[in-house]
């Protein structure tokens, strides 16, 4: 019996050090680094009567990574990185319009309606078109924390799981041009007939009513000249009033998806997809590119946006 006690002690203290052994091998973490390119768009709902779509931007990402292996294959992965989203976004619309606010000696104006006793009702003898092409480039600090798996051991990885953005860049830089629809339809419209605006909104930075450039530009629309500014801000051509918010909301929460093919134990090639499952944008400045409110103010749109991208990304661990 006390032999068998012995034995019996002997074989917990063995269990108990390998246990102790495995433990202390898979819980081990590993750090790596990775920098590559993002290949992101912007998806949503698109507005009816429009032209509207969003082309792919090459835009980059870097990120610091803690990987803790629950088992031989497979662990628990957290990252910490800057990476940028964004798009090309271009829309069009005939039978637009554009509010012009107060600019010099000259008072606001909306062009596309008509206005009878503050009732606002889209004219139907003018036809004007709106034309917008935007390169957005959004900065985030993103966090990922991901499952992986070894489907080949030492060399292929897959990863899967949910990731935070924080914004704290945002910037847009494109033109605006609004004139008589026969007008911009020619292959070269006269620069005099329409208005041309250069746009570089900075989101996070503009406030409401702001210029960035006071330089005026004149363009003859309804019969008569109209002066207007170069270089409005991102909430220039708004309501009005105190700025709620920016146009890109601060929070962004994905579904990360991806794997990496190891050459070595450090060095590794990979890719990633991302989407967003919230609405990135503000309903307040997300407006109707074609309608306005009986009494005038901008109609909200209330449509869902979503980053979309792939990184494709090299790395090094140890």
């Amino acid at each position: 019996m006390k032999f068998n006690k012995t034995i019996a002690t002997i074989f917990a203290l063995l269990l108990i050090g390998a246990t102790t052994s495995v433990q202390a091998q898979f819980l081990k973490p590993k750090f790596g680094i990775r920098a590559g390119i993002n290949l992101s768009t912007m998806m949503g709902d698109k507005e009816v009567g429009t032209t509207e779509g969003d082309r792919l931007s090459v835009l980059i990402g870097v990120a610091g990574s803690i990987k803790l292996p629950l088992h031989d294959r497979f662990g628990l992965m957290a990252e910490v990185g800057f990476v940028q989203k964004g798009s090309f976004h271009y829309k069009e619309a005939e039978n637009s319009f554009l509010k012009l606010p107060a600019f010099e000696s000259q008072q606001n104006v909306t062009y596309g309606y008509s206005n009878a006793a503050g009732v606002f009702t889209k004219r139907t003898d003018k036809n004007y078109k709106k034309r917008v092409g935007m390169n957005v480039i959004n900065g985030y600090i993103e966090v990922p924390i991901l499952f992986y798996a070894e489907v080949v051991k030492d060399k292929i990885e897959l990863e899967f799981g949910p990731s935070l953005g924080f914004l704290i860049s945002s910037r847009s830089l494109g033109t605006l041009k609004f004139g008589p629809a026969d007008v911009l339809n020619t292959a070269e419209p006269d620069a005099a007939e329409f208005v041309e605006m250069d746009l570089d909104y900075k989101y996070l930075q503009d406030e409401a009513n702001a210029l960035y450039s006071e330089v005026s530009r004149s363009a003859k629309l309804n019969g008569a000249t109209r002066y207007y500014p170069s270089g409005p801000s991102a909430y220039y051509l708004t309501d009005g009033g105190e700025k709620t918010g920016n146009y890109f909301q601060t929070l962004d929460l994905g579904l990360q998806f991806g794997g990496s093919y190891y050459f070595s134990k450090g060095l590794k090639l990979g890719f990633r997809f991302q989407y967003s499952l919230l609405d990135i944008t503000n309903d307040k400045y997300d407006y109707s590119f074609t309608e306005l409110n009986t009494d005038g103010t901008y109609k909200t749109l209330e449509h869902r946006d979503a980053n979309f991208g792939c990184q494709i990304f090299v790395g090094l661990q140890f």
